[in-house]
């Protein structure tokens, strides 16, 4: 029988491996520094994040924001989005995303250490911004009925390539 079904106490090798892997089981997530790992495993969250995902980034990153909100083919507000109109690989292009690189070592936590909650949402927002600019010409030849999907871009931009490998880095 696993030891995790037994009412009887683990072993001392069995409690000892698990302070090792898993050192913040028995946390409490609130109390949790955001430096951590922001999948730390605990028994409250399990293998979920330790907190909800952050939707609004420091300001700093507010042309990622805006990009990210405006993307969508149907805004929140029932508008057409930068994909609808074909326009999200132009906005980048034309300069709408400064390249943000330097800013991704300023997310620190109250620790002094980098806020990795934030890292992970800054990532988060540069993976569905780099997708959908590399494949936004394969949804435009789906979108207006043409014959396959064609070729999606071929090389990313400095401003999404830079944030991207720099947080994924992390």
């Amino acid at each position: 029988m696993s030891p995790y079904l037994s009412a009887e106490p683990l072993a001392p090798a069995v409690s000892t491996y698990l302070a090792n892997v898993a050192p913040y089981l028995e946390s409490d997530p609130a109390v949790l520094p955001d430096s951590l790992d922001p999948f730390t495993v605990t028994a409250a969250t399990g293998f979920m994040p330790l907190h909800p995902p952050l939707i609004q980034p420091p300001a700093a990153f507010d042309p990622v924001a805006s990009l990210v909100e405006n993307m969508p083919v149907q805004r929140l507000d029932g508008t057409p989005g930068l994909l609808a109109t074909y326009q999200l690989g132009r906005a980048i292009d034309d300069g709408a995303l400064p390249n943000l690189t330097l800013e991704i070592a300023k997310l620190t936590a109250p620790d002094g250490k980098l806020d990795l909650a934030k890292v992970t949402a800054i990532f988060r927002d540069y993976s569905f911004l780099s997708s959908a600019y590399l494949l936004e010409p394969c949804y435009e030849r789906w979108d207006k009925g043409l014959e396959g999907y064609g070729l999606g871009r071929q090389v990313l931009p400095a401003c999404l390539a830079g944030p991207l490998v720099k947080t994924a880095a992390m």
